[in-house]
C-alpha cells in the first residue's frame, strides 16, 4: 500500500471524473500496480470504444461500469484523445514508481 499517496500522480487524478474507479484508487493510495492495471485497462477502453476489451465488455460498457458515464455523455473526440493522454500518463507514472 502506498500511504501517503504521491502528489503529482493526485494532482494528475484531479482531471479524471471523481466517479471514476481510477481517481479513487489514486486518492485512496493503493499501491502503484494496482493504479497503473487499472489506468491501462481505462486507456484501452477510450482508445477503441467498439472493441471488446474484457469479459465480453466493449470499451464503452466496462469504461461506464469504471465511473465514467457522465464524462462519456458529453465527450467529444478531442475529449477522449486527452482523456487518454492523461490516462497514459498516470499509468507511466504509477508504473515508474511501482518500480521504485
Amino acid at each position: 500500500m502506498n500511504s501517503k499517496g504521491n502528489p503529482v500522480l493526485i494532482e494528475m487524478a484531479g482531471q479524471l471524473p471523481e466517479t471514476s474507479k481510477l481517481y479513487q484508487l489514486v486518492v485512496t493510495s493503493v499501491d502503484y500496480s494496482t493504479i497503473f492495471d487499472q489506468a491501462k485497462e481505462d486507456f484501452f477502453g477510450f482508445a477503441d470504444l467498439e472493441k471488446v476489451i474484457k469479459n465480453g465488455m466493449t470499451g464503452l460498457t466496462m469504461l461506464k461500469e469504471n465511473g465514467y458515464e457522465s464524462y462519456l455523455q458529453d465527450m467529444e473526440e478531442e475529449d477522449r484523445f486527452i482523456m487518454c493522454g492523461i490516462i497514459q500518463m498516470l499509468a507511466d507514472l504509477a508504473q515508474e514508481l511501482d518500480e521504485d
